[in-house]
């Protein structure tokens, strides 16, 4: 019976929370709404910002507003009121025409403008319409603006056209709204455009409804915190729109100029386009505008990042909100201090509304990575030292001319590893700092997606060879990683790596015999030439791309004089010994990892590497030097032999039935 008793709650909690996590609601606010009593409404508030939001539902959950914390009051809803002795809102107004419910919803400026016009009777009696009326605070600027005087209102007429372009024929109730929804207004050749979004906001013509289906016996109001001017509701070309302002010359020039022009003007889905001034674009430094307007794939990349592909209306900016350009890139809009913000340049409140778009006015022109120069990203990226560098090099100019390159650019932390000698050195003599930058910069556009391990690219002038790595999830060039890539320029393309390029100069035979410990190994070398000439030849190769784990001498005396000296006196093992210490692409320390283990296939086993406690291992083996850069490819010194018997794999039961090490 306890069990029946217990199953019954649990089923019950589970329905509860199921409920709860449907509606997303939290039980305090269910409680709130439920002690106001029937027909009670939330309303969204915040004093500071002057805002007020009527949701005609009953619960609605508080949030931020342009960073300003909201809270919720209730009101009767929509055509109800309170009555005396009763907890909610039990009483039914009556249905009045859409004038007077104009008024009754606090639009008494706008009220009077409707009556007072030859469309009164009929807003009165006629059949049903559906009218957007701006609150009386959005009326009153709209009039300050314009330079209204309200004696001037005393006859609609006056005013017929504005009246008429807030009115739509039959009555449209919020809950057949939907995204980009085009309705005509009484304005004959307009329509009327209302969105609604993500964070709940919905507009008509980029205007905030900020009340909702306030019913009349003969249509709707809804409450609109703007006017819908006659000079946003042109039923015209967006394009033919801002040519008509004269503001937007460099700009349409640029458009009409690219592919994107005829794009939009044939495009049956709107577009939004945040288009600079041209005194925005004569703010940029002349040498950068002639530079852009000359490159034709720039300057296309430009204009793409100022169009978005659907609709993008301000008062939806409640905080952060990322729109996607044509060309598939990111704008960040967000609430600034004086208003919205797209990426850094301020919007202004200006708009034109086309029948195939929006167009909003910026301060400042955005430049996507497209449209910047190598040099520029430089600068944005805040590789100040290796641009000063450049600069004391006097590569600056030509750099900014070339077409068609890659860069590395070290970080500023790589950069500032360097002693202070060697990077006074290059910060003062023009002749290391050019082949210290020249070093870095490679013919040809190496993007990672077209990039393969062991791939060479050449740098400029002397052709020294540059080796690429594909790690998992990461990239390397020669004793760097990729560490912020693919940032594609005008004239090329930039990626930021975690160390100053040392370009290979010196074989690996040659290093080790100067080094003087590896003495038993290069004597190995000598002995499999005969069995393994491909090895032998590699080794001593230049721009070959292998990793070498290499035991010191100290390393091979550690195995004892009669183990060694059967390895050297058998060739066939001497080889499988040999190659097991040797990988085809080039590994360096950095692309391993802490706490993860990497199968390792040599050329005969697989071997096991794993970085922990800042050690790194191979199978037993402990890297005592790491990153020997040679033309072979990388080398790292460790303290013991990787024995081909002693690979990772464990033990396997054989076909004979023993049990045996044996490497798969």
């Amino acid at each position: 019976m306890f069990d029946g008793h217990f199953i019954k709650i649990l089923t019950l909690s589970v329905m509860l929370g199921a409920t709860c996590a449907v509606r997303k609601t939290p039980w305090w606010n269910v409680n709130n709404t439920q002690r106001e009593g029937p027909n009670v409404c939330a309303v969204e508030v915040n004093n500071d910002i002057n805002y007020n939001y009527y949701t005609e539902n009953r619960e609605w959950n508080p949030r931020k507003i342009c960073g300003k914390q909201t809270s919720v009051r209730y009101e009767c809803c929509a055509g109800y009121y309170r009555v005396a002795g009763h907890s909610g809102c039990t009483g039914v107004k009556p249905l009045i025409d859409v004038i007077e419910t104009a008024r009754r919803v606090g639009s008494i400026k706008f009220a009077r403008l409707l009556e007072t016009s030859n469309l009164a009777e009929e807003l009165r009696n006629g059949p049903p319409v559906t009218v957007f009326v701006p609150s009386e605070e959005a009326f009153d600027t709209y009039l300050r603006i314009k330079g209204i005087l309200p004696e001037w209102l005393l006859d609609g007429n006056n005013y017929i056209n504005l009246i008429a372009n807030h009115i739509a024929d039959r009555r449209i109730l919020s809950s057949h709204w939907q995204a980009n929804l085009l309705i005509p207004s009484r304005l004959q050749g307009n329509v009327l455009r209302i969105n609604k979004f993500s964070s709940g906001m919905e507009t008509v013509n980029c205007h905030r409804i900020v009340r909702k289906d306030q019913f009349s016996t003969n249509g709707v109001v809804h409450v609109i915190d703007g006017v819908l001017d006659l000079a946003l509701a042109e039923n015209s070309d967006i394009i033919e729109l801002a040519a008509k302002d004269g503001r937007f010359g460099i700009f349409l020039r640029a458009l009409e100029n690219s592919e994107l022009g005829s794009r939009i003007r044939y495009s049956d889905v709107p577009c939004t386009i945040f288009a600079p001034t041209d005194d925005a674009f004569r703010h940029l430094p002349k040498q950068q505008l002639d530079e852009m307007m000359a490159n034709p794939g720039a300057l296309n990349a430009l204009i793409a990042y100022h169009i978005v592909t659907h609709p993008v209306c301000v008062p939806n900016v409640i905080s952060e909100y990322r729109a996607t350009t044509i060309q598939q890139q990111e704008l960040t809009l967000n609430c600034g201090p004086h208003g919205t913000i797209v990426n850094q340049a301020n919007l202004k409140t200006e708009m034109y509304h086309g029948k195939n778009g929006l167009l909003y006015i910026l301060d400042r022109v955005l430049f996507p990575d497209r449209a910047k120069s190598i040099m520029e990203s430089l600068k944005e990226e805040g590789l100040l030292t290796f641009l000063g560098i450049i600069r004391t090099a006097g590569l600056e100019e030509s750099l900014r001319r070339l077409q068609h390159f890659t860069m590395f650019a070290p970080s500023e932390t790589a950069m500032h590893s360097l002693s202070e000698q060697q990077l006074v050195t290059l910060q003062r003599n023009q002749k290391s700092a050019r082949d210290f930058v020249l070093n870095h910069v490679v013919t040809g556009t190496y993007f990672t997606d077209e990039i393969s391990s062991n791939q060479v690219a050449r740098t400029l002038e002397v052709g020294i060879p540059l080796r690429f790595q594909v790690y998992r999830g990461t990239f390397g060039v020669e004793n760097a990683l990729i560490v912020k890539a693919d940032k594609g320029c005008s004239n090329g393309v930039l990626h930021v790596i975690s160390h100053v390029l040392h370009p290979a100069k010196e074989s690996l035979d040659y290093i080790l015999r100067r080094e003087g410990n590896f003495s038993i190994w290069l004597d190995a070398m000598e002995r499999i030439k005969g069995v393994q000439p491909d090895i032998y030849n590699n080794f001593h190769r230049a721009n070959s791309s292998c990793t070498y784990f290499i035991p010191s001498d100290d390393a091979f005396r550690r195995l004892g004089n009669v183990k060694l000296r059967k390895l050297l006196e058998d060739n066939n093992y001497l080889t499988k010994t040999v190659k097991n210490h040797i990988v085809d692409n080039m590994m360096l320390s950095e692309s391993f990892m802490p706490n993860l283990q990497y199968a390792i296939k040599t050329k005969e086993n697989t071997v096991n590497v794993v970085r922990k406690n800042d050690k790194i291992l191979v199978n037993d083996a402990t890297f005592v030097k790491s990153d020997i850069l040679n033309k072979a490819g990388v080398a790292h010194e460790i303290n013991s032999v990787l024995l081909p018997e002693n690979c990772p794999r464990g033990y396997r039961r054989t076909r004979d039935g023993f049990v045996r090490r044996m490497c798969i």
